[in-house]
Parts: structure tokens; C-alpha cells; sequence
């Protein structure tokens, strides 16, 4: 289920581009073992080798589905997407991706006013100073729901 909503928010070019990448590999892969095994014990060399191509394919597509994510989840909290992407990209072993995800900002949310972008959980709008309410059944943070009991 969790890979459904993971693959629910990578954008659909990402995953059709990711899908091509395998199937090159695994391509590549084939051919590659068809040159290398000349004559002998053809069909165990490009099986190996396009098993190699589907693993180095599944690899780059699995990074590359997780940079459409980091995309898709940057917009989705007004942040700047196309630089998380490069963060995520650029920054060797893996530390792109946990920089996005340790300093990655709350969901924004839409003024209900003027229709400009707002943090979650913000009482005033920034751009036009209408008052913004939680949605139904959300409490915005350090509201304590306890208010009035006792007293």
C-alpha cells in the first residue's frame, strides 16, 4: 500500500521515463552479452548479463522515481522544487535525499481569500490578512484541546 501512495505522487513522465530506463538497461544488457560471448555459451552470457542490465536499470530507476518524488513533494510544500531536486541529485551517497527530508517545510495549504499559497496552519493569511480556519477536525498546533475544562 505504501509503495501505491509513494508511486501516487511521483508524476507520471517520471514514471514512464523510469520504466525506459530498465527496459535500456536490460536491452543494453542483452546486446552487451551477445558481444561479449562470441561463440560460446551465447544464451548463459546474455542471460547474465541482461540480469546485470535489469539490476543496474532497476537501481537508476528507483533513484530516479525518488527524485520525482522529492519534485513533487517540494511543490506540494511551496518550496523551491527544482533545487531540492539538484540538492537530492548532486549530493553524493545518499545525504541529498536526508537533507531534503530533515529540513523540508509543513504541507502548505491555500488561502481560502485570495488563493495564495500559506503555511498549514496559519491563522492569518500573509498576502491579504484574511483569518484562516482549520480544516474540520484539525486543531492547529499548541491549541489546547483541553480548553475550558476545569474551570
Amino acid at each position: 500500500m505504501k509503495i501505491r501512495h509513494f508511486l501516487s505522487m511521483v508524476p507520471q513522465a517520471v514514471q514512464r521515463w523510469a520504466a525506459i530506463v530498465v527496459n535500456c538497461a536490460v536491452l543494453i544488457g542483452f546486446i552487451a552479452g551477445y558481444g561479449i560471448a562470441g561463440h560460446h555459451d551465447v544464451l548463459w552470457t546474455m542471460l547474465l548479463c541482461g540480469c546485470m542490465g535489469l539490476f543496474v536499470g532497476t537501481l537508476m530507476a528507483v533513484w530516479l522515481l525518488c527524485l520525482g518524488f522529492v519534485y513533487a513533494d517540494a511543490r506540494r510544500r511551496a518550496m523551491r522544487p527544482a533545487l531540492w531536486v539538484a540538492v537530492a541529485a548532486l549530493v553524493p551517497h545518499l545525504l541529498g535525499f536526508l537533507l531534503y527530508f530533515v529540513l523540508r517545510q509543513p504541507i502548505a495549504a491555500i488561502c481560502t481569500q485570495c488563493g495564495q499559497t500559506i503555511v498549514m496552519y496559519q491563522r492569518f493569511c500573509s498576502w491579504c490578512g484574511s483569518p484562516q480556519s482549520p480544516a474540520p477536525g484539525e486543531m492547529a498546533p499548541g491549541a489546547n484541546q483541553f480548553q475550558g475544562a476545569g474551570q
